[in-house]
């Protein structure tokens, strides 16, 4: 069995993510997750496909695909405004 150049067995990106997320919760940091939004919808934008509860595609589903997108670009923006905004925050 042949290794694509991209496979690894040790995914860095999932722990460093799953840490990330951690602290973002332990700390009560919302804006963090305005981060973890953008690493989510840069690739989509790219491949075309987003995953929320399964597999839409842009081609086959382009209005709920644009709506997903959409959605993850407005709680993005709103997440990160709460550095600069913290009385936005919806919970403290």
């Amino acid at each position: 069995m042949t290794k694509s150049p991209t496979s690894s067995s040790f995914k860095w990106r999932t722990i460093i993510g799953l840490i990330f997320i951690y602290i973002a919760t332990w700390f009560n940091l919302q804006w963090a997750w305005g981060i973890v939004f953008l690493l989510w919808l840069i690739p989509d934008l790219f491949i075309g496909v987003t995953y929320f509860m399964e597999p839409v595609e842009k081609e086959k589903h382009p209005i709920l695909y644009w709506i997903i997108i959409l959605s993850w670009t407005l709680m993005c923006l709103y997440s990160i405004a709460t550095l600069f905004f913290p009385e936005w925050k919806y919970y403290q």
